[in-house]
C-alpha cells in the first residue's frame, strides 16, 4: 500500500494494492476479498473523513488484527467442534488429532496475522518495526512446525507402532501376544525424528524465503549431502529400508518356523534393523541380512495358533508301512502332550521304491520346543525301526532254521 507524504492534498492520496509475486497462486486470491475491503474503507476514510495516512495506517493495524483475532478463534472452534462430531461418530483417532491441532492452529493464525498487519500498515518500514513482523513470522512458523511435529508422533503412535509391533491376535484371545519383530520398537522413535528433522528443514526454509534469502543453494547443499551419506553407508541403509519393509509387509514375526531357499527350517529369534536372526535345528544361529531376506522366497511353516514339525524317514518298502504311520502318530501324542495344536499328527507317504519316504507331520503350540520334541520322536522313529528290523531279521532266521530242519528230516528218511 502506498501513500501520500503529510504535505500533500488528501485529495491526490493514490492508493493501490500491494502486488504480490504469487498473484496467481490460491493463497492471492483468498486474500482479494480482504484487500477489497481495505480499498473500500480506504475510499471513505480519505473521501469522508480526510484522514491522514498515518490515520489510515493505524486503521489497516486495527482492522486486520481483528480480523486475525476473529479468524484465529474461528479456526481453533471450528476444530474442536468437528473434533467432537468426530467423537461422536467413533473416530477417536481423527478426533484426537483435530483436538491436537486447535491450538496451534488458532496461534499460527495470530502470530502470522500479526505479522501481516504490522508489514501492511507501514510496508516502508525498517527498524524495529520490520524486526517485529520477523519476529511474529518466525513465532507463527515455529508454533506449525511444533504443532505438526505433535500430530506425527500421534500419527506414529497410533498408526505405524501397531503395524510395526504387532498385537494381540483376534482369534486367540487368551493366548499372549508375539511381537512381530524388534525393530518395530527400534523404528517407532526413528520415524518420530525422522519425521521431526524434515518439519524444521522445512521450516528453516520457508523461513529463509520469507527474509528473501535465496534457499536454493541450502537444499542443494542438503542434497549433495543425502547423497554422500547414502554413497557411503549404501549396504547398511539397504538393510535397514529392508527391515523397515519386513516390519510393515510381516511376512513373519518372532517364533515363526521358515525355511530358506536350499536350507533347513529355523526359528525366527529377532527381526533387527540390519539383520535377523534364525535358530536353526542344530541350535546354531543363523544371521542373514534383511535386503536378502526380502528377496528370497520364503516357506512360512506358522499360523497364529501353532507352528509345524516334521520328521522325516527313510524305511525299507518290506514294512507294514500303514502299522508304523499308526505307531509314530501315537507316539507323536504322548511326546508333545499338552502342546500339540490342530490338526492332529498324520504320517504323510512322500515316495515310493524299495525305499519309501515318510513324513511324520504335526502341529505345536507357538510355546513349545520344536527342535527338542523333533529329536524326541526321531529317536523313537529310530528304534521303532530297530525292533522292526529285528523282528525281520528273528522271523527269517526263524524261516531259514525251519527250513534246514526240514531239509535234515527228509534227507534222514
Amino acid at each position: 500500500m502506498v501513500f501520500q507524504s503529510a504535505a500533500e492534498p488528501a485529495e491526490t492520496l493514490i492508493v493501490t494494492p500491494r502486488q504480490s509475486p504469487a498473484a496467481t497462486s490460491w493463497l492471492a486470491k483468498m486474500q482479494v476479498p480482504v484487500d477489497s475491503l481495505i480499498r473500500s474503507l480506504d475510499r471513505w476514510l480519505v473521501e469522508s473523513v480526510h484522514a491522514s495516512p498515518a490515520m489510515v495506517g493505524l486503521v489497516h493495524l486495527l482492522v486486520i488484527v481483528a480480523l486475525t483475532l476473529l479468524l484465529a478463534w474461528l479456526g481453533g472452534w471450528f476444530c474442536r467442534w468437528l473434533s467432537r462430531r468426530l467423537l461422536a461418530a467413533e473416530s477417536p483417532l481423527g478426533a484426537k488429532l483435530l483436538s491436537l491441532c486447535a491450538r496451534p492452529l488458532r496461534y499460527v493464525i495470530l502470530f502470522a496475522g500479526l505479522s501481516e498487519a504490522v508489514e501492511d500498515a507501514w510496508p516502508a518500514m525498517r527498524g524495529p518495526g520490520r524486526w517485529i513482523a520477523g519476529t511474529l513470522f518466525v513465532t507463527a512458523v515455529m508454533v506449525g512446525v511444533r504443532g505438526l511435529g505433535s500430530l506425527s508422533r500421534l500419527l506414529v503412535e497410533a498408526v505405524v507402532r501397531p503395524k510395526l509391533e504387532g498385537g494381540e491376535d483376534d482369534s486367540s484371545k487368551s493366548s499372549p501376544s508375539t511381537p512381530r519383530s524388534s525393530s518395530g520398537r527400534a523404528l517407532v522413535p526413528l520415524l518420530s525424528k525422522l519425521a521431526q528433522v524434515v518439519l524444521w528443514l522445512a521450516g528453516l526454509i520457508l523461513i529463509l524465503d520469507h527474509f528473501g534469502q535465496n534457499v536454493s543453494s541450502v537444499v542443494a547443499a542438503l542434497g549433495v549431502t543425502s547423497l554422500a551419506i547414502g554413497l557411503a553407508s549404501q549396504q547398511a541403509l539397504s538393510n535397514i529400508i529392508a527391515g523397515l519393509v519386513l516390519a510393515l509387509d510381516h511376512p513373519f514375526r518372532i517364533g515363526d518356523r521358515i525355511r530358506l531357499p536350499g536350507m533347513e527350517s529355523g526359528e525366527v529369534l529377532d527381526v533387527g534393523l540390519r539383520s535377523t536372526q534364525i535358530r536353526m535345528a542344530d541350535g546354531s544361529l543363523l544371521i542373514v541380512p534383511n535386503a536378502d531376506l526380502v528377496t528370497a522366497r520364503l516357506v512360512n511353516q506358522s499360523t497364529d495358533h501353532g507352528v509345524r514339525a516334521e520328521v522325516r524317514l527313510n524305511v525299507s518298502a518290506a514294512f507294514d508301512i500303514d502299522a508304523l504311520a499308526h505307531y509314530l502318530e501315537q507316539q507323536a501324542v504322548v511326546v508333545a502332550e499338552g502342546l500339540l495344536s490342530r490338526p492332529a499328527p498324520r504320517v504323510q507317504l512322500l515316495t515310493v521304491g524299495d525305499k519309501v519316504d515318510l513324513a511324520l507331520i504335526f502341529w505345536l503350540t507357538r510355546q513349545a520346543d520344536l527342535p527338542l520334541l523333533e529329536e524326541q520322536l526321531r529317536r523313537v522313529a529310530l528304534r521303532r525301526i530297530q525292533e522292526l528290523v529285528a523282528q525281520q531279521a528273528a522271523a527269517a532266521a526263524a524261516a531259514a532254521a525251519a527250513a534246514a530242519a526240514a531239509k535234515s528230516g527228509s534227507g534222514s528218511a
